[in-house]
């Protein structure tokens, strides 16, 4: 097979990769709970497929609980082959704050004492956080605001 012929090959599964990703963009609808916060700006289901799909492969950091519900702390263990690990948060219901503290020495400025706040007003979609957790772990610290229940999902 002549070089012209694999690169055209080749563009025709891009063309064919992102065909499906739209289609299944167009087709899927969000629907959410009218208690929800709604981001302030929706972006096309798409495009956040395609997000999920290299979002995946970042690595993630393991946590004992699914779901935290009540102020509680975690300790993050150490990890010598990567890095940097992130946990994202999800906002299912009230208002919750998460506080990260890592043990590293001297960590890259804004990585040594995170705060996540829920809702996020700062973010693309303000149901959800992330945090950055560097080799050497760090603390964990969940609790939730105001005087309504809150319940938060790790993803």
């Amino acid at each position: 097979m002549s070089s012209t012929k694999i690169l055209i090959v080749v563009l025709i599964l891009i063309v064919v990769l992102f065909v499906i990703f739209v289609a299944k963009g167009a087709l899927s609808h969000d629907k959410q709970t009218s208690g929800a916060a709604l981001s302030k700006q929706e972006k096309p289901a798409w495009s956040k497929a395609i997000k999920n799909l290299f979002s995946s492969l970042q690595p993630k950091v393991e946590l004992k609980r699914k779901t935290y519900s009540a102020n509680s702390e975690e300790e993050i263990a150490a990890d010598k082959k990567l890095p940097f690990r992130t946990v994202t948060f999800h906002l299912i219901r009230g208002a919750a704050s998460i506080k990260y503290e890592d043990r590293t020495e001297n960590p890259p400025e804004g990585l040594d004492d995170q705060t996540c706040p829920l809702p996020n007003f700062d973010g693309d979609d303000i149901t959800r956080c992330s945090i950055v957790v560097l080799k050497r772990g760090g603390k964990l610290t969940f609790s939730c605001q105001g005087t309504n229940p809150c319940q938060v999902e790790v993803e």
